[in-house]
């Protein structure tokens, strides 16, 4: 099998892979196990993430994923970007205000390619997604917000 957690996913991976679940199932290492999904009809109900594409207004582009949610809210979609270096920005950070400063050095560049547009990828018929990213958001009392 190819799983993997999913905090361990990486450039390659999404490159071999556009599309990964969480198996639910004794087959799982963890609820943070992901595994390709190779056709549509092998789980109907997990949770799934999709490659996707990141632009920042410089101009400057990367690869990584969205929680797949036909809402196209950032807090289900929880967009992150991943990069060479293995290191990796998530843009949704739940309750916790979030600081660019818990991020490598890498990872911190791109702030100054803010705001990012993103698409994910049509794959095994899941719609696209698009979108904009002002920063890193986070839930604040009763709305969301984000660090820029």
């Amino acid at each position: 099998m190819n799983d993997k957690q999913i905090y361990d996913l990486g450039v390659n991976d999404l490159f071999c892979y556009g599309v990964w679940y969480f198996p639910m199932d004794e087959s799982a290492e963890d609820e943070l196990t992901v595994r390709p999904l190779l056709d549509k009809e092998t789980c109907t109900d997990a949770q799934v993430i999709v490659r996707a594409s990141f632009v920042g207004s410089d101009g400057s582009s990367y690869l990584g994923y969205l929680y797949w949610d036909g809402g196209g809210e950032v807090e289900y979609l929880k967009p992150v970007i991943l990069l060479d270096d293995g290191s990796f920005v998530t843009f949704w950070n739940g309750i916790v205000e979030p600081s660019w400063a818990d991020y490598s050095a890498r990872a911190q560049q791109l702030r100054s390619g803010l705001p990012f547009s993103y698409v994910s990828e049509c794959l095994l018929e899941l719609p696209e997604i698009s979108g904009r990213l002002e920063g890193l958001y986070y839930l604040d009392e009763d709305h969301i917000s984000w660090v820029s």
